[in-house]
C-alpha cells in the first residue's frame, strides 16, 4: 500500500523471483466471450467472475468442485506407479527434471485427448517437437535462435511447433524452491499455447496478455481433471498440492510495476501480475477448459489489475508501509469510509490493539490470534506483533508477502462487521467467504486514494494479499476464527471481491 507521492511516470522495475517470461512466440484463437460481465452499482471494480457470476440479483451460485481427493500431503507428487511417457525428446539429457518434464507433458497429452473434441468439437494434435536444454549451454538454440542464459520454458508456434524447457536452471531450481508440481503446471501452460495455435488465436486482435490469460486457464483445467483422479502421472490434493500448483503461478508473474498497455524488455507485452495469473487459473479450474477460449481482449481489459508505478518505491520495501498501530487507523479509516457507503446501517467497530500476543476474549472464548471480530461488542482486535510479522517482506522486494499480507487480515474482520450490519449471519464457511470476498471490493476501492492520508492500492497489493490467502485460511475465518474453506475457494473469493460490485459477494456466498 502507498501514500500519495509526487508521479514519476514510466518506471518499470523487474523483480521476479524466477524469471520466466514464458512462450518465446505469442500464440492465440478466435475467442467466444463465455465468461459473465461485472455489474452492480458499486465502486468496486468491474471484470469477470471466476465462475460465471453476474450481478444481476439472480442468485447463481459458484461450481461445486469436488471434495479433496484424500491424497496425503506427503504423497502429492508424482505416483509411484507413473508409466514410462511415450515422448521422442531432443536434448533428452535423463535428468530428474528431464524425466519430471516428460511425465508432465504425457499427461497434459492424456488431459487433451480426453476432453478436447468434447470441449471444442475438433481433434487435439500435440505439439510437432520437444527440446530440452542447458540454459548454461552457450551452443543450446533452437529454429535458429540461441537459448543460452535463457532460463525459460516455451511454446514456439510453427513453423517450430515446439514446447521447450531449460533443464539446467529453471525446472531444478522449480522443483527445489516450489515443489514437484511445479514443472506440470509450467509445462500445461505452455501447452495452452500448442491449444491456442489448433483454435486460431489471433494475434492481431488480442494482446500477449490475452494468449496469456488464457494459457494460465488452460493449466487450470489440466490440474481440475487431475484433481478429478484422472491422471496416471500425479497425485493432486487441495492442500499441499494446490498451494504447490498456486505458488509456481506467483513465481511466474511480471516484474512488479509492469504497465499491461506497454511491451516489456524483451519486446513482448505484459504476461500478468501474480493475482491476473491465478485468477485466470481459477477460472480453467472452476469451468474446463471451455471456458479458457473465451477470454477475449474486452474482458481482460476490463478486469486486469496490473498497473505501472506511478512513482519510484524504496526498492527494499516496495511500498510496503510499517505495520503500526498509526498506520492500521489509518487503514481502518478507509474501510470504515467504504463500508458506510456500501452496507446500509453499519455502525464501525471499535479497533483494539493487543502489544502482548494476547487478542481478547469473545462472550467468554478466547479469541484466535492475529485478528479477530467480536459481534455482541462490534469489536474487532489485533495482535500487533504478529501482524508486523506477517507484513514484513521476508526477502525484500522480490518477495510476495508485505503489507498487504497484514491488513487483508485486518479488513476481513471489518467485513464481519459489515454482514452483521445487513443481517447476514457472522459464522460458518459462507460467512468466512464473504468476508474475504468483502476485502477485495474494498481493495478493488483502494485503487484511487482514500482517507486522509491518501492512501491508495500499489501495483504489488493483491499479490500480497493472495500469498496471504494461499498460506493461511485466518482471512476466510468467521466470527469464532473457524475456516474449512479451501485454498481455492478462499483465493476465488478474493477475486471475485476485487473485480465485482460487493453485491455479488452476498449473492455468490449467501448461506
Amino acid at each position: 500500500m502507498k501514500r500519495a507521492q509526487r508521479l514519476r511516470n514510466g518506471v518499470v522495475l523487474a523483480t521476479a523471483i524466477l524469471t520466466l517470461t514464458g512462450c518465446a512466440t505469442a500464440v492465440a484463437g478466435a475467442p467466444l466471450r463465455a465468461d459473465a460481465p461485472a455489474g452492480g452499482s458499486s465502486s468496486a471494480g468491474s471484470g469477470t467472475s471466476g465462475s460465471g457470476a453476474s450481478d444481476s440479483g439472480s442468485g447463481s451460485t459458484l461450481p461445486t468442485l469436488p471434495p479433496d481427493s484424500g491424497v496425503p500431503d506427503s504423497a502429492v507428487g508424482l505416483k509411484p506407479d507413473a508409466p514410462t511417457p511415450d515422448l521422442t525428446v531432443s536434448g533428452d539429457a535423463h535428468t530428474d527434471a528431464d524425466t519430471l518434464a516428460e511425465d508432465s507433458l504425457a499427461d497434459v497429452e492424456a488431459f487433451y485427448q480426453a476432453t478436447f473434441e468434447k470441449a471444442f468439437g475438433t481433434t487435439f494434435v500435440p505439439p510437432g517437437h520437444y527440446l530440452s536444454y542447458d540454459s548454461n549451454d552457450s551452443s543450446a538454440a533452437v529454429c535458429n535462435h540461441s537459448l543460452s542464459g535463457s532460463v525459460n520454458a516455451s511454446y514456439v508456434t510453427p513453423p517450430c511447433d515446439t514446447v521447450i524447457w531449460d533443464r539446467g536452471v529453471l525446472l531444478p531450481n522449480m522443483m527445489k524452491n516450489i515443489g514437484v508440481l511445479a514443472v506440470p503446471t509450467t509445462l500445461a501452460h505452455e501447452m495452452g499455447h500448442r491449444v491456442q495455435t489448433i483454435l486460431g488465436f489471433d494475434d492481431a486482435k488480442n494482446s500477449v496478455l490475452v494468449a496469456e490469460q488464457q494459457a494460465d486457464c488452460y493449466a487450470g483445467a489440466y490440474w481440475r481433471w487431475v484433481n478429478d483422479g484422472n491422471s496416471k502421472y500425479f497425485n493432486f490434493n487441495q492442500t499441499a498440492g494446490m498451494t504447490q500448483v498456486l505458488t509456481t503461478m506467483m513465481t511466474i508473474r511480471d516484474p512488479l510495476g509492469t504497465n499491461p498497455a506497454e511491451a516489456d524488455g524483451t519486446g513482448q507485452g505484459a504476461h500478468g501480475d501474480a493475482f491476473d495469473r491465478i485468477y485466470a487459473f481459477t477460472l480453467g479450474f472452476a469451468n474446463g477448459e471451455a471456458t479458457c477460449n473465451g477470454i477475449d481482449q474486452a474482458s481482460v481489459d476490463a478486469r486486469v489489475s496490473e498497473s505501472p508505478f506511478s512513482h519510484i518505491p524504496n526498492p527494499k520495501t516496495a511500498d510496503n508501509l510499517p505495520i503500526t498501530d498509526d498506520t492500521l487507523g489509518d487503514v481502518t479509516a478507509t474501510v470504515n469510509s467504504y463500508f458506510a457507503g456500501a452496507t446500509p446501517g453499519y455502525q464501525p467497530p471499535t479497533l483494539v490493539s493487543s502489544t502482548k500476543g494476547a487478542v481478547p476474549a469473545c462472550d467468554g472464548k478466547a479469541a484466535v490470534s492475529p485478528v479477530a471480530y467480536c459481534p455482541s461488542t462490534n469489536t474487532v482486535s489485533y495482535d500487533l506483533t504478529e501482524l508486523q510479522r506477517i507484513g514484513t517482506p521476508t526477502a525484500g522486494f522480490s518477495s510476495f508477502n508485505g503489507d498487504f499480507s497484514a491488513i487483508i487480515l485486518l479488513v476481513s474482520r471489518y467485513a464481519l462487521a459489515a454482514q452483521a450490519a445487513g443481517g447476514a449471519s457472522t459464522t460458518g464457511v459462507p460467512a468466512g467467504l464473504r468476508a474475504v470476498c468483502f476485502a477485495g471490493s474494498w481493495a478493488s476501492w483502494m485503487r484511487q486514494p482514500q482517507g486522509a492520508k491518501k492512501l491508495s492500492l500499489s501495483p504489488a497489493d493483491l499479490d500480497k494479499a493472495t500469498y496471504e490467502l494461499i498460506n493461511s485460511p485466518a482471512a476466510a475465518g468467521d466470527a469464532s476464527g473457524t475456516s474449512n474453506a479451501t485454498i481455492f475457494d478462499r483465493v476465488q473469493a478474493f477475486n471475485i471481491g476485487v473485480t465485482h460490485s460487493i453485491d455479488t459477494c452476498t449473492h455468490q456466498y449467501a448461506g
